[in-house]
């Protein structure tokens, strides 16, 4: 939530709550906005930090510990990899392209599987990020988690005749022109895919 966002709620709730002492009308009118205004913060708020990633913001991290030209597993640490392994001419993150990074394990939100978040950078800014679910099998837990984070949707299960398992989809809207978009089995059975989108 942007500060300027913050004060011009806690200004609307201010008046509201003063308006409704002196019985006016504006009370009423005002309550549907400041309304539409907390669940739009909530829902960006949410994809803004979702992995400890700050959407639109320079990506400011150390590249992962390494051993003989492999990325060492790390529980603890959020740091990048480049998604070909380490390379020889740059230990900084790009200002184009796509870094994979490391979550520590206390950041891992329930729907995660794994560690890794895909990030996408335009212009020296984070302008997507994704990771894997769990797949079929906790599809149902999965997009429970993801219904308390971004809100209400109308998911749809998808059975395409060549497998025996189905695939569950959603999507979100989000202020400002971002988009959640989550599939049960992107990868296959196992592995699902959500994957947040800013403009």
């Amino acid at each position: 939530m942007t500060f300027a966002t913050l004060t011009s709620a806690c200004a609307a709730l201010e008046f509201l709550h003063n308006a409704e002492r002196r019985g006016s009308h504006a009370a009423n009118r005002l309550v549907g906005g400041v309304m539409l205004l907390m669940i739009g913060w909530s829902g960006a708020s949410v994809a803004d930090d979702l992995f400890g990633i700050a959407m639109h913001q320079p990506l400011k991290l150390r590249e992962c510990a390494q051993r003989q030209g492999s990325y060492l597993p790390d529980d603890r640490s959020v740091c990048f990899k480049w998604p070909s392994g380490p390379a020889k001419t740059s230990s900084s993150v790009p200002d184009e392209g796509t870094v994979i990074v490391n979550i520590s394990i206390n950041q891992r939100p329930g729907f995660m599987h794994g560690a890794d978040v895909e990030v996408g950078l335009r212009h020296g800014v984070v302008t997507s990020v994704a990771t894997k679910t769990h797949g079929a099998g906790q599809d149902n837990q999965d997009l429970a988690e993801l219904v308390q984070l971004f809100g209400r949707t109308d998911p749809q299960r998808i059975t395409d005749g060549l497998n025996p398992y189905q695939s569950l989809r959603a999507n979100w809207q989000l202020p400002h022109g971002g988009s959640v978009y989550f599939n049960s089995t992107e990868y296959g059975r196992y592995n699902g895919m959500v994957k947040i989108t800013e403009p």
